[in-house]
């Protein structure tokens, strides 16, 4: 046989090789696998937070990446309960997750910062903010070394809501039971003579529902959704108390798994990017919830020019003492706050 026919030979049982190898090989070498994320949020399914802010976030990530990353959402702590969601992404329970920090002022001592009182006018430039501090203050990264954070945002200034009683003046709060969401919240509610009751967001419709709460400090904007507006009848417009951040991240291993240019592409959809964007639903989310609430023959209250210089007067040296505090154990509290105000105000113009 010739140097020719045993080419020709090779190249056909080379060809065979190839075919049959094909035919037997599993499906999932033909075609890799996409990579396959949990990200858990503590809003009920169809709150538009829920849908339109991590559902249009995935879907991003998802067109951005050519589907080769496949995000499966778990709402209204279904997959975590958000106190335990931190905790949850390091140990892999979720992949990606909604947390707050202010739940967990032991183990973030910078962050809450952004709950201070009377800093923001909206949550647009409060998540704003809070991205630039943590980009710019190592102290506050460090804060998150045990994960990988994806973006922050904040919500609108919370206000004060009741069941059965307006609240004009701070006398009025006196003995009043009031769901706060944070050591600082508790404290500005102290200050201006409520009572303060620590519950997290979901467990505050219950609360009120059963008469273990007269009221609660909240943003308008997931009041309906939470069903909190079906349950109080007075609101204040003005009182601007503070906002509260939240952060989500994201599993370090999974994250470090990825290949650079996934990372770059999450990235580039997360961060200030989508603090903005996160920010700017929640402020639009107030409307539709005031004007719910309006229909129900709901009562809004605002306060006097000098009624609110005396809640101010009231709960505006709590931002002295965080610093104090903080600065006794060695963080840099009064360059953070420093920050977050000029920041503030460069957003707001």
């Amino acid at each position: 046989m010739g140097k020719k026919s045993l080419s020709i030979q090779s190249i056909f049982i080379c060809l065979m090789f190839l075919l049959v190898t094909l035919l037997v090989s599993p499906v999932s070498t033909l075609a890799q696998e996409p990579i396959k994320l949990k990200l858990s949020n503590g809003y009920p399914a169809r709150h538009p937070m829920a849908v339109k802010g991590f559902g249009g976030w995935a879907k991003m990530v998802e067109e951005r990446t050519n589907n080769a990353v496949k995000i499966t959402l778990f709402p209204g702590n279904t997959l975590t309960k958000i106190k335990e969601a931190y905790d949850a992404t390091i140990a892999g329970v979720a992949d990606i997750a909604m947390t707050v920090p202010g739940y967990a002022p032991g183990r973030f001592r910078l962050s809450p910062a952004v709950n201070l009182p009377m800093v923001f006018s909206s949550s647009t430039v409060a998540s704003r903010v809070t991205w630039d501090l943590y980009k710019k203050i190592p102290a506050m990264r460090a804060e998150y070394s045990e994960v990988k954070v994806l973006f922050f945002y904040c919500t609108p200034p919370y206000e004060i809501h009741t069941v059965n009683k307006a609240i004009n003046t701070s006398g009025d709060l006196k003995g009043q039971q009031i769901r706060a969401s944070d050591p600082i919240s508790a404290k500005i509610l102290e200050n201006l003579g409520a009572t303060p009751v620590a519950l997290s967001m979901p467990e505050a419709y219950m609360g009120l529902q059963k008469g273990v709460l007269d009221g609660l400090v909240s943003p308008f904007g997931p009041m309906r959704g939470l069903k909190t507006a079906n349950v109080t009848k007075y609101h204040t417009v003005n009182a601007n108390l503070f906002t509260n951040v939240f952060a989500i991240v994201m599993n370090l291993k999974k994250w470090n798994s990825l290949s650079p240019q996934t990372q770059k592409v999450i990235d580039e959809v997360s961060g200030a990017a989508a603090s903005e964007r996160f920010g700017k639903m929640f402020d639009k989310l107030s409307v539709p919830d005031i004007n719910y609430m309006k229909k129900q023959g709901d009562t809004f209250i605002t306060l006097a020019p000098e009624e609110k210089k005396r809640w101010a007067a009231a709960i505006l040296p709590l931002r002295d003492k965080w610093i104090k505090d903080r600065t006794a154990k060695g963080l840099p509290a009064d360059k953070v706050v420093n920050e977050m105000i000029r920041l503030s105000e460069s957003f707001s113009q």
